[in-house]
Protein backbone atom coordinates (compact mmCIF):
# COMPACT_ATOMS: atom_id res chain seq x y z
CA UNK A 1 0.00 0.00 0.00
CA UNK A 2 1.33 3.40 -0.81
CA UNK A 3 -0.64 5.43 1.72
CA UNK A 4 1.50 6.74 4.57
CA UNK A 5 -1.38 6.88 7.03
CA UNK A 6 -3.37 4.19 8.83
CA UNK A 7 -6.59 6.16 8.85
CA UNK A 8 -8.18 9.32 7.53
CA UNK A 9 -6.78 11.41 10.40
CA UNK A 10 -3.18 10.64 11.34
CA UNK A 11 -2.06 12.64 14.40
CA UNK A 12 1.76 12.57 14.64
CA UNK A 13 1.90 11.31 18.26
CA UNK A 14 -0.86 8.70 17.92
CA UNK A 15 -0.21 4.98 18.11
CA UNK A 16 -2.39 1.96 17.43
CA UNK A 17 -3.64 0.09 20.49
CA UNK A 18 -4.02 -3.65 20.01
CA UNK A 19 -7.55 -4.60 20.94
CA UNK A 20 -9.38 -7.91 20.74
CA UNK A 21 -11.10 -6.66 17.57
CA UNK A 22 -7.75 -5.77 15.98
CA UNK A 23 -6.32 -9.20 16.87
CA UNK A 24 -9.37 -10.88 15.34
CA UNK A 25 -9.05 -8.76 12.18
CA UNK A 26 -5.33 -9.60 11.96
CA UNK A 27 -6.02 -13.33 12.25
CA UNK A 28 -8.84 -13.24 9.69
CA UNK A 29 -6.92 -11.08 7.21
CA UNK A 30 -3.80 -13.24 7.51
CA UNK A 31 -5.84 -16.41 6.91
CA UNK A 32 -7.70 -14.82 3.99
CA UNK A 33 -4.50 -13.65 2.29
CA UNK A 34 -2.87 -17.06 2.81
CA UNK A 35 -5.89 -18.79 1.28
CA UNK A 36 -6.15 -16.24 -1.56
CA UNK A 37 -9.80 -15.86 -0.64
CA UNK A 38 -12.24 -12.97 -0.42
CA UNK A 39 -13.25 -11.32 2.82
CA UNK A 40 -15.48 -8.47 3.94
CA UNK A 41 -15.04 -6.43 7.10
CA UNK A 42 -18.15 -4.47 7.97
CA UNK A 43 -19.41 -2.32 10.76
CA UNK A 44 -20.70 1.11 11.53
CA UNK A 45 -19.00 4.36 10.60
CA UNK A 46 -16.10 5.17 12.89
CA UNK A 47 -15.72 1.63 14.28
CA UNK A 48 -12.11 1.35 13.03
CA UNK A 49 -12.50 -0.89 10.00
CA UNK A 50 -10.11 1.08 7.79
CA UNK A 51 -7.59 1.46 10.61
CA UNK A 52 -7.68 -2.27 11.38
CA UNK A 53 -7.32 -3.35 7.75
CA UNK A 54 -4.53 -0.87 6.99
CA UNK A 55 -2.66 -1.86 10.16
CA UNK A 56 -2.94 -5.57 9.44
CA UNK A 57 -2.04 -5.32 5.75
CA UNK A 58 0.95 -3.11 6.54
CA UNK A 59 2.26 -5.92 8.76
CA UNK A 60 2.16 -8.28 5.76
CA UNK A 61 4.33 -5.99 3.62
CA UNK A 62 6.83 -6.01 1.99
CA UNK A 63 6.24 -9.73 1.39
CA UNK A 64 2.70 -9.14 0.17
CA UNK A 65 1.83 -7.08 -2.91
CA UNK A 66 -1.11 -5.02 -1.62
CA UNK A 67 -3.10 -2.84 -4.02
CA UNK A 68 -5.79 -0.44 -2.80
CA UNK A 69 -8.84 0.47 -4.87
CA UNK A 70 -11.59 2.92 -3.98
CA UNK A 71 -14.65 3.51 -6.15
CA UNK A 72 -17.25 6.20 -6.47
CA UNK A 73 -20.82 5.20 -5.69
CA UNK A 74 -22.31 2.36 -7.76
CA UNK A 75 -19.55 1.82 -10.35
CA UNK A 76 -20.31 -0.26 -13.42
CA UNK A 77 -18.09 -3.12 -14.64
CA UNK A 78 -16.27 -0.73 -16.96
CA UNK A 79 -15.13 1.35 -13.96
CA UNK A 80 -13.97 -1.80 -12.16
CA UNK A 81 -11.91 -2.77 -15.22
CA UNK A 82 -10.25 0.66 -15.32
CA UNK A 83 -9.50 0.66 -11.59
CA UNK A 84 -7.95 -2.80 -11.81
CA UNK A 85 -5.92 -1.68 -14.86
CA UNK A 86 -4.60 1.27 -12.84
CA UNK A 87 -4.03 -0.73 -9.64
CA UNK A 88 -2.05 -3.33 -11.60
CA UNK A 89 0.17 -0.60 -13.10
CA UNK A 90 -0.42 -1.94 -16.60
CA UNK A 91 1.38 -0.14 -19.40
CA UNK A 92 -0.25 1.43 -22.40
CA UNK A 93 -3.83 2.40 -23.04
CA UNK A 94 -6.69 0.35 -21.65
CA UNK A 95 -8.44 -1.78 -24.30
CA UNK A 96 -11.68 -0.40 -25.68
CA UNK A 97 -13.57 -3.69 -25.97
CA UNK A 98 -14.69 -5.52 -22.82
CA UNK A 99 -13.54 -8.97 -23.98
CA UNK A 100 -10.03 -7.66 -24.76
CA UNK A 101 -9.97 -5.80 -21.45
CA UNK A 102 -11.03 -8.93 -19.55
CA UNK A 103 -8.34 -11.02 -21.26
CA UNK A 104 -5.66 -8.43 -20.40
CA UNK A 105 -6.75 -8.26 -16.74
CA UNK A 106 -6.96 -12.04 -16.36
CA UNK A 107 -3.47 -12.42 -17.86
CA UNK A 108 -2.06 -9.77 -15.50
CA UNK A 109 -3.83 -11.23 -12.46
CA UNK A 110 -2.50 -14.71 -13.27
CA UNK A 111 1.14 -13.53 -13.26
CA UNK A 112 1.65 -13.49 -9.49
CA UNK A 113 -0.30 -13.27 -6.23
CA UNK A 114 -1.61 -9.90 -5.09
CA UNK A 115 -3.94 -8.68 -2.39
CA UNK A 116 -6.57 -6.12 -3.33
CA UNK A 117 -8.12 -3.89 -0.72
CA UNK A 118 -11.42 -2.49 -1.93
CA UNK A 119 -12.12 0.34 0.49
CA UNK A 120 -15.67 1.60 0.94
CA UNK A 121 -17.05 -1.53 -0.74
CA UNK A 122 -20.58 -0.59 0.32
CA UNK A 123 -20.54 1.75 -2.69
CA UNK A 124 -20.27 -1.21 -5.07
CA UNK A 125 -23.40 -2.42 -6.77
CA UNK A 126 -24.26 -5.95 -7.86
CA UNK A 127 -22.63 -5.53 -11.28
CA UNK A 128 -19.31 -4.50 -9.71
CA UNK A 129 -19.36 -7.42 -7.25
CA UNK A 130 -20.20 -9.81 -10.08
CA UNK A 131 -17.25 -8.51 -12.11
CA UNK A 132 -14.86 -9.12 -9.20
CA UNK A 133 -16.33 -12.61 -8.86
CA UNK A 134 -15.96 -13.16 -12.62
CA UNK A 135 -12.21 -12.44 -12.67
CA UNK A 136 -11.59 -14.08 -9.29
CA UNK A 137 -13.37 -17.32 -10.28
CA UNK A 138 -11.18 -17.72 -13.38
CA UNK A 139 -8.89 -20.73 -12.67
CA UNK A 140 -5.80 -18.92 -13.99
CA UNK A 141 -6.31 -15.98 -11.62
CA UNK A 142 -6.73 -18.09 -8.49
CA UNK A 143 -3.46 -16.70 -7.12
CA UNK A 144 -4.59 -13.11 -6.71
Amino acid sequence: MTAATYQYVDPPEASVVTTRALLTARENITDTVAARAMMCIHGGAGFGKTLAVNTCLRELEPGEDVRKITFRARPIARAVRYELFTALDLAGEPPRHPSEFDRLLKTALAERPRTFLVDEAQWLNGEAFEYFRYVWDEPSTASW
